[in-house]
């Protein structure tokens, strides 16, 4: 069985379009998405339509949370993430079935077992877990593969037997802004392989317009000497 676990789409429709356009051909069996389908760019309707669309099994991200709770977010946090945004496109019906996504999921696929978290296992929603992280102690886990997003930066390492995913960013990467990152795991061999699909970013940026905050716009622009992944596509 392969497993495609998607994360941090937040708002950016081409960019899962053209993750979403490879998955015939890499022969995925099922599909996970482990939070932040919200924030920063403005089409988050349609990206959490695609990923019902497209038979995701969801769960919450930090983002989920602080859309589900306007309160929880201050008018600084506000300026960069435009949840109110996103919030408006969100019917009654699709916030409830947001807020019925669980937070953390563990599950058995041929014998394998894995955690998925947004975050971390010990913070699944806001936990941060990046390639320089003190991973001591994770090989007494009881999975055989946890897979995580929320850093924007994927990396795969091994602590024993424990498999550790960070799968990255489909929709703000924060390595190389234009290239798409996912993760698929093969549950035969039990690894993982990043892949990272190019999107237009010239086009995400005139799509958006004046929306988006400088920064975000300077995240998408970015770009890197090195990065986690084969390029497809």
């Amino acid at each position: 069985m392969r497993i495609a676990v998607l994360s941090d789409v937040h708002g950016n429709a081409a960019a899962l379009d053209a993750c979403l356009a490879h998955f015939d051909r890499l022969r995925i069996d099922e599909r996970v998405f482990i939070g932040d389908a919200v924030g920063y760019l403005p089409d988050a309707a349609r990206c959490l339509e695609r990923l019902r669309s497209e038979a995701f099994a969801c769960q919450q991200g930090n983002h989920e949370a602080m859309l589900l709770d306007p309160d929880g977010v201050d008018e600084q946090r506000e300026a960069v993430y435009r949840l109110a945004d996103a919030r408006a496109q969100v019917s009654g019906g699709l916030r409830a079935e947001i807020a019925s996504w669980p937070v953390s999921r563990a599950v058995e696929r041929d014998g394998r077992r894995l955690l998925f978290v947004h975050g971390a296992p010990a913070d699944p929603l806001e936990g941060y877990v990046y390639p320089d992280a003190d991973l001591s102690g994770w090989d007494a886990l009881p999975h055989d593969a946890v897979f995580m997003g929320h850093t924007h930066r994927p990396f795969a390492a091994r602590r024993g037997p424990v498999l550790i995913v960070n799968t990255g960013s489909v929709g703000l990467p924060r390595d190389v802004g234009r290239l798409a990152s996912f993760a698929v795991y093969d549950t035969e061999t039990g690894e993982s392989r990043h892949y990272r699909v190019a999107f237009d970013v010239d086009a995400v940026l005139r799509h958006t317009g004046e929306q988006l905050h400088p920064a975000t716009r300077e995240c998408l622009r970015r770009d890197a000497e090195s990065f986690v992944g084969e390029v497809i596509g």
